[in-house]
């Protein structure tokens, strides 16, 4: 099976890492998909800088992670094709026909998972009836807020090493992003 974790990932945390560690126990591959245009209207940095931040996210992890871990951009490409915003379901019908399976597991934190916040997902019962499901517990209680907060108000590097990866940690220093 492979699973699909999507998210802004604005920055990708220890707590997404978590996630994909949960995650990896039941699959052979996970796929990563930052948001091209949320469907709950989230502001996120441009793509291109998420999507990089990504694939230095995966360098980081990937050892301590249980199965091969790939950055997809199929959402950024969905928005080239004419879809705006880009949901759950039609990611997974886009990714069924381009990797020919359908063997495909919606990653989920509680956040999403919740009941009324299920609701909200574009064809959720469809979703239901269609793909497996796998619900990480929030066992790393960080958030992409928490370090986007903590820049602002001028943390040090050591203290975003405790939220995210340290080539994370680069780009944002790099870049000077979430200022």
């Amino acid at each position: 099976m492979i699973g699909v974790f999507g998210s802004a990932f604005n920055p990708p945390t220890l707590g997404h890492k978590n996630a994909i560690q949960q995650a990896a126990k039941q699959c052979q591959k996970i796929l990563l998909v930052p948001s091209a245009s949320h469907a709950f209207g989230k502001n996120m940095l441009p793509f291109e800088l998420r999507f990089n931040m990504l694939v230095r996210f995966i360098s980081d992890i990937q050892s301590e992670v249980g199965c091969p871990i790939e950055v997809s951009s199929i959402e950024q490409e969905m928005i080239t094709d004419g879809f705006n915003p880009v949901y759950t379901f039609d990611v997974f019908e886009r990714l069924e026909q381009k990797l020919k399976t359908d063997k495909l597991a919606f990653i989920l934190g509680p956040d999403n998972a919740d009941t009324v916040t299920w609701a909200k997902f574009y064809k959720n019962q469809e979703i239901d009836q269609r793909w497996n499901k796998i619900i990480c517990q929030e066992s790393v209680q960080v958030r992409s807020t928490l370090i986007r907060e903590y820049i602002r108000s001028g943390c040090t590097d050591q203290t975003l090493l405790e939220l995210t990866t340290p080539s994370v940690v680069s780009v944002i220093r790099a870049d000077d992003l979430y200022k």
